[in-house]
């Protein structure tokens, strides 16, 4: 067997194997009441058993130390000592006999023993059967005692045995079958068979006294050589055992891999944890007594995950029992098919369809053999969450319902699978069609004389998974941003809520600008739903559509993005916003709402509280005098420092008390002024307020006053860098922090760089696109070209011609990327940005307007 992990081990001692049957049969005579063993060759043997509680006489005061022992004997003597080491019989013993010579109407003792030593993979019969009144041959009896030893104690006496310098007494081991040599081996080895009678006579039966002193020089013997004890093995009993696969092909010659993960409670590490994998042949044709079998033990990883690998050269089908050795009662099954062949393969290009197309499947198996598909999704499903938009194509199914169209297993009992025979090629296709679904077939083959409901041990083979969906130009995504818990929505300043990205593009990837899309929310309360208010990425509030109070418009940017703001101005609301795209099948006042046909993207629910203390944050905003965001300002114009509190999620959020600001500038090269909004020196203390260049630091206090949400600085330069850094003070505000930010006055005289002198098209009368529009500027100072930058939507910069003696400058389109209606080209000129949008105006011409 190749590439075995090396086996665990325990420390088996004397004192612990005087305990292997002890107490596992009440005896009904003491041994000085036995009235047949006196003298006897097995006297010691049975009067020490028989003291011990181990075996007992009969009723009449007897042993019959020459009767031979039956094979149901030897069942129930084991059954009951592996009872007392925790092993246990199948909880359906009683009704599913453990062997197929039994029936419910067996002895039930012999029912449960007969369940306990199988399920321990101690005794797995005859080709299936028990033989229970069948005498028990001396072969059979050294592979049942060396089993048993290696079973409880987790030990291999025949690999022990195996890797010692000895010459065996035993001197017709050739005459035994090869599974039972080493068995015998064992007993040889270890002094159990008697030297002086060197025939151990492998085919022979075993009496009862001969069994007495077999079993009596078993328990009694000294292991402790043959394991060493495992200090790093976890004392850890796990809650649960599963295969990850429970059913593997497997090819004579190459090797599988068995891998069972054991769950163990909570805080508890899963590693280290001794896991055994008996694995035993159903049927083999070669041997019709006790079938050989594999019984390896291997420590878990840190994954809780044991690993065991093997080949086999003949035989069909293995069973195989994975078990943590501390818990045998804790079980998973698989099976491992050799030799077998189940496939399934795609024929239908693509794992993704339109509704109403059909995916079409090839099964491989055996010739003319009956194959059986379920839905991986609707295995051991609740009746109301089963897929059910995925349906056979000309396929019947056999279950609890002969017409069902779909496979299904419910946890109610019923269920239904699809039929399929194979051709004499051993080839037929498998037709699935659905609408707004997805699910994975798996073909499969149960073991015989079961119905046909899926198992996960049967021989199988697992599909790609299918998914119908509607068919679309578009791919759609939403986005949530910030906390998932927001502030309610106070006013439409102080808007609270949540920020959300949805992103338009088509199939090649590429952003699709100013489309609309459409905004509704989950159907929680229809109070919440009403009240919701949504907000565009400029902070104005969006109308509802016409049709409803829950559907708002919103239109995506150059990009393909529309930024959004979900708010509720009702504490402990939630609300789940949907964005779609309307397929235009409604009608009166449903066009325009959700329905099941639109292209649609769910994005996670946000919940709403009122503001508490330690969701405030800080925020420090530097904008111009037309109220954006920059970071360059020309000469002399104004940057205003507005410090700001927000809520979680960035939202402008007053507060109950004044809230004082510490701000600290420090000035770069040039001094920098401190002005109101007007631009008007403030003068303190009787002198305009002035930060000197290259200075440590001036500090400025203000306050943030109680119910507003911001307080500012006004600053202005010729030509220097100013840093700010705001610390709110003396405030119960927890979240609030320090905040900094740079910004950078540009030099030069003027403050007024260009005036729009006209905006031109050229002479096409109506193109859809331009390489070469024109936007001619008039300057109050002489210009460069390489002191100013055009770009347009996407970033592509544009050419820039002069005019140095009128102060003009023509821009000149963008060559091999024209711009296109819709489009925006920006124009940059010391910090200061202008934006024209391309458009078609009343006349039906293209022209650049200013924004």
């Amino acid at each position: 067997m190749a590439n075995q992990p090396k086996k665990y081990k325990k420390f088996v001692a004397t004192a612990a194997t005087a305990t292997l049957v002890a107490s596992a049969i009440v005896p009904v005579a003491s041994a000085a009441s036995l009235s047949d063993i006196s003298g006897n060759t097995h006297e010691e043997a049975i009067t020490a058993l028989v003291s011990d509680g181990i075996i007992s006489g009969y009723q009449d005061g007897t042993f019959k130390p020459n009767k031979e022992l039956t094979r149901s004997d030897v069942v129930k003597l084991l059954g009951k000592f592996l009872e007392t080491k925790g092993y246990e019989a199948a909880a359906d013993y009683k009704t599913r006999p453990a062997f197929a010579d039994l029936t419910t109407k067996t002895n039930e003792e012999l029912l449960k023993y007969a369940s306990v030593v199988k399920e321990a993979g101690v005794f797995v019969g005859s080709n299936g059967n028990l033989l229970a009144g069948d005498p028990i041959t001396r072969e059979n009896m050294a592979i049942t005692l060396v089993r048993t030893v290696n079973t409880v104690y987790n030990v291999s006496l025949e690999e022990f045995v195996a890797s010692q310098d000895f010459k065996g007494d035993v001197t017709d081991l050739n005459q035994a079958k090869a599974e039972a040599r080493t068995a015998i081996s064992v007993l040889d080895f270890y002094d159990i068979t008697n030297p002086a009678a060197p025939a151990f006579n492998p085919k022979g039966n075993t009496t009862r006294g001969q069994f007495a002193s077999f079993l009596h020089k078993t328990i009694t013997a000294d292991y402790t050589a043959a394991g060493q004890e495992d200090e790093t093995v976890s004392a850890v009993l796990p809650t649960a055992i599963a295969f990850e696969e429970s059913s593997i092909q497997g090819t004579y010659g190459v090797t599988v891999t068995l891998k069972a993960k054991v769950t163990v409670a909570e805080g508890e590490s899963a590693t280290n944890i001794p896991v055994k994998f008996d694995i035993f042949h159903e049927k083999l044709a070669n041997d019709t007594t006790i079938v050989p079998q594999i019984t390896e033990t291997v420590k878990t990883d840190e994954n809780g995950v044991a690993t065991y690998t093997y080949t086999r050269s003949q035989g069909v089908t293995d069973t195989v029992n994975a078990y943590a050795t501390g818990k045998p009662a804790l079980k998973a099954a698989a099976k491992v098919y050799w030799d077998a062949t189940l496939a399934i393969k795609d024929v239908t290009e693509g794992t993704t369809l339109a509704n109403g197309e059909q995916k079409v499947y090839q099964i491989t198996g055996e010739a003319n053999e009956t194959v059986y598909v379920a839905f991986k999704e609707n295995i051991n499903v609740a009746p109301e969450k089963a897929v059910r938009g995925v349906e056979f194509l000309g396929l019947n199914t056999t279950g609890d319902s002969g017409t069902a169209k779909f496979a299904y297993e419910y946890t109610t009992g019923g269920y239904a699978v699809g039929v399929l025979k194979l051709d004499a090629t051993g080839k037929a296709n498998l037709v699935l069609t659905g609408d707004d679904a997805a699910v994975t077939p798996i073909a499969f083959v149960n073991n015989p004389g079961t119905n046909a409901k899926y198992d996960a041990t049967a021989l199988q083979a697992v599909g790609s998974t299918v998914t119908f969906a509607k068919e679309s130009v578009f791919d759609l995504s939403i986005k949530a941003e910030g906390n998932q818990t927001a502030s309610i929505n106070l006013n439409d300043v102080q808007t609270g809520g949540r920020d959300y990205v949805a992103t338009l593009k088509n199939r090649e990837g590429k952003a699709l600008a100013n489309a609309e899309l459409l905004v509704t929310f989950k159907n929680e309360t229809t109070t919440e739903r009403n009240e919701v208010r949504v907000y565009d990425v400029n902070g104005d509030r969006v109308n509802t559509t016409t049709t409803d109070s829950v559907t708002f418009r919103i239109v995506t940017d150059k990009d393909g993005v529309a930024k959004f703001t979900v708010s509720h101005p009702d504490a402990d609301a939630f609300v789940t916003p949907i964005v779609f795209i309307d397929n235009g099948t409604g009608t009166g006042s449903e066009q325009g709402k959700l329905d099941a046909k639109d292209l649609q993207v769910t994005g996670e629910i946000t919940y709403f509280r009122t503001t508490r203390a330690a969701d405030y944050r800080s925020e420090l905003v530097v904008t111009n005098e037309d109220d954006k965001e920059v970071t360059t300002f020309g000469s002399d114009t104004i940057a205003e420092f507005a410090y700001q509190l927000s809520d979680q999620n960035g939202k402008a959020r007053s507060y109950g008390s004044d809230t004082p600001v510490q701000f600290t500038v420090r000035a770069g090269a040039q001094a920098v002024e401190l002005v109101d909004a007007a631009g008007n020196p403030v003068v303190e203390n009787g002198a305009a307020v002035v930060i000197p260049a290259y200075t440590s630091k001036t500090i400025l206090n203000r306050t943030v006053v109680a119910g507003q949400t911001e307080v500012s600085i006004y600053l202005k330069s010729n030509g220097s860098d100013v840093r700010v850094t705001a610390t709110p003070t003396n405030t119960g505000l927890s979240g609030l922090t320090s905040v900094t930010k740079t910004a950078t006055f540009l030099s030069g005289a003027s403050t007024s760089y260009f005036t729009i002198s006209d905006v031109v098209q050229t002479t096409e009368t109506n193109p859809t696109s331009r390489d070469a529009a024109s936007i001619t500027l008039t300057f109050t100072e002489a210009v460069a070209a390489t002191s100013i930058e055009a770009t347009k939507t996407g970033g592509t910069r544009g050419t820039i011609t002069t005019d140095a003696a009128n102060n003009k400058v023509l821009y000149v389109g963008f060559g091999a990327d024209p711009v296109s209606v819709g489009e925006t080209v920006s124009i940059s000129y010391k910090g200061k940005v202008y934006n024209f949008v391309y458009e078609t105006n009343a006349n039906g011409r293209n022209v650049f307007r200013a924004q």
